[in-house]
């Protein structure tokens, strides 16, 4: 999936994340699980000088110990019991691209040294080889904890922590990036529906649910809900009842900076029950509007700009398309 960037939180992340890949120095993201460290990962290496290379991830919290150290180095023939073949790994398999360690301090501290040289040699030795190979290869890590306390607690090298630290990035959550919340379903909504499917529309309701709910789970846990949505909507839009939260528990409740922002002019007595439902509604409309053009962009895209096909991909009329497409123009978006 592509990285969404509409709230100011993710627009900043993004700017960053575009400089920073210019550049061959190792980044470390750090977030909460499910926030999409992945995907700016991936988005680091599609903007990068290395993006027709390979992009490799490997999830060191997946793998077990024992077979960890031969993924990422690989290993000669008769290395260990069971070694019938040589095998590349991770890092070879990288070469000239970008390799991902995901969940980097799920790694034991014995192959976090083993790890430290590699970085600092750029080159690795398989297991029961004789011969390093050269590594043209640039790293990116993921965390979802505190890397400084794990080395405060004796879990992680701290001459790693600083190798793997040079350029350090945060994932914010869902909750503290509402609107990204919208244009993400769409996204999610988007990436479920097969070639030529019409994609469903969210009802305001259904999108005051999604925009209110505090979403622990994050862009993973909106994922789940949109699937839920697909399989029980049966028609062309996703009602209230086909959103299938958490429970009460899990809605978030806005600062109160937010909830009573002035709309509208002081002269004009407002209780603050009205000021906040006017700010909820206008933040709502803007998120709405943001998802539309986001859904309409990603058709545009997938049908090559063949209007009719996008018109009836997104289930209007081609007049209806035509017109909001005159607005997109208006808005100083090209399509």
């Amino acid at each position: 999936m592509d990285f969404v960037a509409v709230a100011p939180e993710s627009l900043r992340l993004a700017t960053l994340a575009r400089r920073v890949a210019a550049s061959d120095c190792t980044v470390l993201i750090a977030g909460e699980s499910g926030t999409g460290k992945e995907v700016l990962a991936r988005f680091i290496h599609r903007s990068s000088p290395r993006a027709s290379h390979p992009f490799i991830a490997v999830n060191c919290a997946a793998i077990p110990e024992n077979m960890l150290e031969a993924m990422l180095f690989g290993h000669e023939r008769g290395a260990f019991t069971g070694a019938h073949a040589s095998h590349v790994g991770k890092f070879e398999q990288a070469q000239n691209g970008t390799l991902l360690l995901d969940e980097v301090t799920e790694m034991p501290l014995g192959l976090q040294a083993k790890l430290l040289r590699v970085l600092q040699e750029r080159e690795v030795e398989r297991i029961g080889g004789r011969a390093a190979v050269a590594l043209n290869v640039r790293v990116l890590a993921t965390t979802n904890r505190n890397l400084r306390a794990e080395v405060t607690a004796g879990r992680f090298r701290e001459d790693l922590y600083y190798r793997l630290n040079v350029f350090p990035l945060s994932t914010s959550p869902l909750r503290d990036r509402r609107d990204d919340v919208l244009p993400l379903a769409m996204r999610l909504l988007t990436s479920r529906c097969r070639a030529g499917e019409r994609i469903p529309a969210l009802s305001a309701d259904a999108a005051h649910l999604l925009l209110t709910y505090g979403w622990p789970g994050n862009v993973r846990e909106l994922d789940n809900v949109m699937q839920r949505a697909l399989i029980l909507c049966n028609g062309a839009v996703i009602e209230a009842e086909h959103v299938h939260l958490e429970g009460a528990a899990g809605l978030w409740d806005p600062p109160p900076a937010q909830r009573v922002e002035a709309v509208m002019p002081e002269s004009v007595p407002m209780s603050a029950a009205a000021i906040a439902a006017r700010a909820a509604s206008s933040a709502l409309s803007q998120s709405l509007s943001v998802a539309e053009r986001d859904l309409i962009l990603d058709a545009l895209r997938l049908d090559n700009g063949n209007r009719q096909a996008v018109a009836k991909r997104l289930g209007i009329s081609a007049r209806t398309l035509r017109y909001k497409l005159a607005k997109l123009r208006e808005s100083g978006v090209e399509v």
